[in-house]
């Protein structure tokens, strides 16, 4: 007995240090775990700070009483810091502030925010699929090709055959234009049509090898639709964030399903049908063999396996980059807006003009373009000045801005406005100065000055605006004085203006 009492008191002396020893563990264990889950915790980003989201509409009401309502996004950054959570209606929204943190959605991160905006409007612009849209659709394989196809046809380069060709295009219509202010003799003039007229015949002869008479109906009221469609994706509409007011919205979208439709037809009818007949037959001519219409179509035909690019596609990629005449028109109207109340500056550009055309004696030319700063310095400034708002970007995976988490499907503002227009980084931004964009005698363009964007999504039109601008303006400011008909602001916070606008009188040296 005594012997068998020792071995179950030793026994149960180990049981009962296995178990002390094993709770010891489980609560080491535990203490681990708590511990790791505080470091976690620590670890994890928070979410930006921004204001109290109401119930429907989120934090609207906090735009509202701004001339631009980018405004408001700079005041908001004084109070909650550069990057700010902001809920409009149900979308989650972030509001970056700052070069850097705007660098770094473009650049550093921009495979992770190259998404766009899903807005029942652009939908409907694009036959009811916004991913149809150069500019507002989300990043895919599809919009790296037309992307890839288009570069070429946007950036020619300088003494090519396409710069030749935009040079003598430029030319011609500006030859036409002038002939018809030459005829107003000074007469108070809408200007407005007449540049969209030139900008559109330029963007049609040089990707489609076509250009239409001043008087053509049938382009008249495509080019109002374009012009139309431009003024409506620059415009706010409190719809995209509440989905409820669609319904009020019936009739716009509706108009907008029909003027995508009448834009489609008037491509097929009077560009691309004579175009697939005429290659049918072997009668594309050599400068046709060139053009964009050329391009999209040889690739469409070359990869009938894979059909990334259709022919449906790529009626939307021509049809989209066509459009683009609308933006460099309505750049103009307003640029020529700030400099009819400033002779200083038109003479400046004239003087720079005719310096380099010996007072006149031949056409600008784009080749000009170079030894005319001062000139392109005007149109940028117009930019800065107007301060169009860069479009907004989303999240397509979770991500972080400034050490913030960024959830996937986050709505992505890009504050540019304070970028163009911060006492901080400008001198008197407030004043049209275009001399702030010269530096002994050459033209330099800041690094926080990105009205373009830059990355994957920046504008792949940009060329061409600064282009058709150059020669534009400084043919009309080396021939003409301008003058206001009465006083006007010219609006800033975006490049659309209504279709009935700004009168000059041209009034010729």
């Amino acid at each position: 007995m005594i012997q068998l009492s020792i071995v179950s008191y030793t026994l149960l002396a180990a049981l009962a240090a296995l178990v002390v020893a094993l709770a010891i563990d489980v609560f080491r264990r535990r203490r681990l775990q708590t511990k790791q889950a505080l470091l976690i915790g620590q670890d994890e980003l928070p979410e930006a700070p921004g204001p109290r989201s109401w119930p429907l509409i989120g934090s609207m009401h906090l735009l509202g009483g701004y001339e631009v309502p980018y405004a408001a996004f700079t005041d908001l950054a004084k109070r909650y810091g550069p990057v700010i959570n902001l809920h409009l209606g149900n979308q989650k929204c972030l509001v970056v502030n700052g070069l850097n943190n705007i660098k770094e959605v473009l650049i550093a991160k921009g495979a992770h925010f190259d998404g766009r905006p899903n807005f029942a409007r652009f939908h409907q612009l694009f036959c009811g699929d916004k991913e149809n849209s150069l500019a507002f659709c989300d990043w895919s394989e599809l919009q790296k090709t037309r992307r890839e196809m288009l570069r070429a046809h946007t950036f020619p380069q300088s003494f090519s055959a396409r710069f030749s060709h935009l040079d003598s295009f430029v030319a011609e219509e500006m030859h036409d234009l002038t002939a018809r202010l030459d005829a107003t003799a000074g007469a108070s003039t809408a200007i407005k049509p007449e540049l969209i007229h030139a900008c559109a015949n330029i963007f049609s002869a040089y990707f489609c090898s076509k250009k239409f008479d001043r008087h053509d109906a049938a382009f008249n009221h495509t080019l109002d639709i374009f012009d139309s469609i431009f003024y409506e994706v620059n415009q706010g509409c409190a719809a995209d964030f509440l989905p409820w007011l669609l319904p009020f919205h019936s009739k716009q979208m509706a108009q907008m399903k029909q003027w995508s439709h009448e834009i489609r037809q008037f491509m097929e009818t009077h560009i691309i049908n004579d175009r697939l007949t005429r290659r049918r037959q072997g009668l594309v001519s050599q400068e046709e063999s060139g053009d964009y219409i050329e391009a999209l179509l040889e690739h469409v035909e070359s990869q009938q396996k894979e059909k990334l690019l259709t022919l449906d596609s790529a009626m939307f990629a021509l049809e989209d980059i066509v459009g683009g005449h609308s933006a460099v028109a309505n750049l103009l109207v307003k640029a020529l807006g700030f400099v009819a109340s400033r002779p200083e500056v038109q003479e400046r550009v004239k003087a720079e003009a005719d310096l380099v055309t010996g007072n006149g004696a031949r056409p600008l030319t784009l080749q000009d373009r170079p030894v005319m700063p001062y000139t392109d310095a005007v149109i940028l400034e117009a930019i800065r000045m107007i301060s169009s708002p860069i479009v907004p970007h989303v999240a397509n995976q979770d991500s972080s801005i400034a050490g913030y988490k960024i959830e996937k499907d986050t709505l992505i503002f890009l504050n540019n406005h304070e970028l163009n227009t911060s006492d901080k980084l400008w001198d008197e931004p407030s004043k049209f100065k275009p001399e702030r964009f010269l530096s002994t005698g050459r033209l330099i363009k800041p690094e926080h000055f990105l009205p373009f964007g830059v990355g994957r999504r920046s504008c792949m039109g940009y060329k061409m605006v600064q282009f058709l601008s150059f020669s534009i303006l400084g043919t009309l400011l080396q021939k003409y004085r301008l003058e206001p008909e009465q006083d006007y602001k010219v609006p800033v916070g975006d490049l659309a203006l209504p279709k009935d606008t700004f009168k000059f009188k041209f009034i010729a040296h």
